[in-house]
């Protein structure tokens, strides 16, 4: 009878986990970006949370964000979106005008999901077509991003306890530690490389 009651349970559990994966919360916010260039726009971020275990505990259900995320920007006249499940940490202008952004490669497991090579420094730089919509990688990532500092929002918060609007500075403030425990996330870093790259 214990069993019974037991395996009862866990399939109570399992129904009501399941149930919850099907909820979702969108939320949106916008960052004070200041460039390399000297401006600072303002960047628009959305992106999708649903429940799900956590990591270490799966019964422990909440909203959890996913890894993909969207970007609207405008710069020079023109509008740029980006979607994808890059961890976007840096958002620059080249030399040649041209917005382009950054994120650690190995964040996410976005390396394996897109066979990016090893490189050093493990970045991958997304450059946009002609539309502002479509981006595309090179192999690694262009010298003159060397030591510029992160400007988009790391931390993640539970959906309610994201703001709607986040300055430079708040930005800064929360992702203090992470900063301080992942120093290849504040700046871009020439020498920074994993093991688990794809030679």
């Amino acid at each position: 009878m214990k069993h019974v009651s037991q395996s009862l349970r866990i399939l109570l559990t399992m129904l009501v986990a399941l149930q919850l994966t099907a909820c979702s919360k969108t939320v949106q916010w916008e960052e004070e970006v200041p460039l390399n260039t000297g401006e600072t726009i303002w960047v628009k971020k959305t992106l999708n949370y649903t429940i799900k275990g956590g990591a270490g505990n799966p019964l422990d259900m909440a909203y959890r964000p996913d890894w993909v995320e969207k970007l609207t920007f405008k710069w020079g006249g023109k509008e740029y979106v980006y979607e994808g499940d890059a961890g976007v940490i840096l958002l620059a202008i080249s030399p040649e005008k041209i917005p382009v952004l950054v994120a650690p490669a190995a964040d996410s497991g976005w390396h394996h999901a897109h066979n990016y090579k090893c490189t050093t420094p493990f970045y991958v730089q997304f450059v946009p077509d002609a539309s502002g919509r479509n981006w595309t990688w090179p192999p690694a990532i262009e010298p003159w991003l060397f030591g510029l500092s992160h400007n988009l929002l790391r931390t993640r918060e539970a959906p309610e306890k994201m703001k709607s609007r986040y300055t430079a500075q708040e930005r800064n403030d929360e992702d203090a530690t992470g900063s301080i425990q992942s120093p290849s996330h504040a700046r871009i870093d020439p020498n920074y490389t994993v093991s688990t790259c794809f030679k």
